[in-house]
């Protein structure tokens, strides 16, 4: 029998897996989902740059298929990567479940604020490519 955490997680790769071959609707796939799905993306890469890599694919071809490819954002797809993966690291053998339980800030969508200003969030450059954050470093 498996267990919650190996339920989760297999639901977190068929989930990702969905997203990849365009089989998730966009208005159905929420802030928990791209967490879900970074997570993944970060299991399975050799990088945080090769997690970012995947999502921000991932990501674009979602938005694009939502007719809307100006709200990919390149800053926040990144950002949210990193942020996890700092998580991941101190987390050792806990699944994403775990991680969110303990930390459930990370569930709220402007958690990013925390870390950037809006304007600077909000500009073309962030949204475009990565921007440091400027209100304190991206690190737990």
């Amino acid at each position: 029998m498996a267990t919650a955490a190996t339920k989760s997680e297999t639901n977190a790769t068929e989930l990702t897996r969905a997203l990849e071959r365009g089989e998730v609707a966009p208005a159905s796939f929420h802030h928990a989902s791209h967490l879900q799905v970074a997570w993944i993306y970060l299991q399975e890469s050799d990088s945080i740059a090769g997690a970012s890599d995947k999502m921000s694919v991932t990501l674009r071809k979602l938005a694009g298929a939502a007719g809307h490819p100006e709200k990919y954002h390149e800053t926040i797809t990144i950002f949210w990567i990193r942020i996890l993966a700092n998580f991941r690291n101190f987390a050792g053998e806990q699944d994403l479940d775990r991680v969110l339980a303990a930390n459930p800030a990370l569930l709220a969508k402007d958690f990013v604020l925390k870390y950037y200003s809006q304007d600077l969030l909000l500009s073309d450059r962030a949204r475009t490519s990565w921007v440091e954050p400027d209100l304190k470093p991206l690190s737990i």
